[in-house]
């Protein structure tokens, strides 16, 4: 990323210096990072282990849950993607959720392996597979289900074996995902007829305490002889989407609700392959009022996958006005931007400007 032209030139100065690496909340870190089992530490069990760490990465930053064609062709080649990688000891019975079973575990031996994003990006475009940033929506899940004869709400502190399946779930797609506390204030604002009746404004006000990008909501219920079914409603970004789960097993029901909220997520946010750039597009954004809001707004932009370079054209009372060069599309841009809550969109856009937001931490 570039910065040019900034005026005047001792804020990007104190902005380098105060906000060096700075992550915000909708930027999901360790992407790009996998534990695998491996028997020994033999080069030929490492080879086999980098293929399944690499076949994880992939579904997370391709947003494709079940990888195919050209994708394949790139897991006999792994190595040449590692950056890093060590060998770890697990504590016994620790669940892997990210990686396939690599034999005998007696050792509870892991390899930690960290891959080269940009050569990780420019394989799956090369692979005409799109490429989903580290943005990824906040999501809240309010799930009612049944197990036994007692329906409740899963929540945060459940000893239920569904909690670790929806984290699991969530780790493999890449997901950042949350779960009610089910406390004093969650009770009094939400009961389980609400999760069950998909009750849209009680969900968003009861939702609103911990501030998410999107929300899930859905019901597992019993479907004859250890058979569970479920309904589905996520809202993000415009009219609810709807979807349903045939019959299954209890924990593939419950997660099936992350798989489809992942699904659809990077069907809006993903780079597709075949995307192209568009240069010096217009972004104005207001209450901008401090050297630290003006810095960590320059870090923010600048650590968007669509943004490629931003050229600061010029701030004054309070608004910050830039050239953006983008990969990809406007909408992509937008839909990334207001992830975290660092941006909302503004109320009034006075022409030329075709993007204003207000800086609102």
């Amino acid at each position: 990323m570039t910065v040019k032209r900034l005026r005047p030139i001792a804020w990007m100065l104190l902005a380098v210096l105060t906000f060096p690496g700075e992550v915000y909340a909708a930027m999901l870190t360790g992407l790009y990072e996998v534990r695998v089992p491996v028997v020994d530490r033999t080069a030929a069990a490492r080879r086999v282990a980098v293929q399944q760490g690499l076949a994880v990465v992939l579904v997370k930053v391709t947003g494709e849950r079940n990888l195919g064609g050209p994708l394949v062709g790139l897991l006999s080649h792994a190595d040449q993607y590692v950056q890093q990688y060590r060998y770890e000891q697990a504590p016994p019975d620790t669940a892997q959720p990210n990686a396939a079973s690599a034999g005998s575990q007696s050792q509870n031996l892991v390899l930690w392996a960290k891959f080269d994003a940009d050569v990780v990006n420019q394989a799956a475009h090369g692979a005409g597979a799109p490429v989903w940033g580290t943005e990824r929506p906040r999501t809240l899940v309010w799930l009612a289900v049944q197990e036994g004869n007692t329906p409740h709400i899963i929540n945060a502190g459940d000893s239920s074996f569904l909690v670790p399946a929806l984290v699991a779930a969530a780790d493999q797609r890449g997901l950042s995902l949350v779960l009610p506390q089910m406390d004093g204030p969650d009770r009094s604002a939400i009961g389980l007829p609400d999760v069950t009746g998909f009750m849209q404004d009680r969900l968003l006000q009861a939702s609103a305490r911990y501030k998410p990008d999107a929300v899930l909501v859905g019901t597992v219920t019993p479907f004859g002889t250890g058979q569970y079914a479920a309904r589905w409603q996520l809202l993000y970004g415009g009219a609810p989407q709807a979807w349903e789960t045939p019959p299954a097993a209890e924990s593939d029901a419950a997660t099936d609700g992350v798989e489809g909220a992942a699904d659809r997520y990077a069907q809006r946010l993903a780079i597709p392959a075949s995307a192209g750039d568009l240069d010096g597009v217009s972004l104005a954004v207001d209450g901008v009022t401090s050297l630290d809001a003006y810095g960590k707004l320059l870090h923010y932009l600048e650590a968007l996958t669509p943004v490629r370079a931003v050229h600061v054209e010029r701030v004054e009372q309070g608004s910050v006005y830039f050239g953006v060069d983008v990969h990809g599309t406007l909408d992509v841009l937008e839909q990334t931007m207001v992830l975290g809550g660092l941006l909302t969109p503004a109320t009034n856009t006075p022409a030329p400007t075709p993007l204003r937001y207000r800086y609102a931490p």
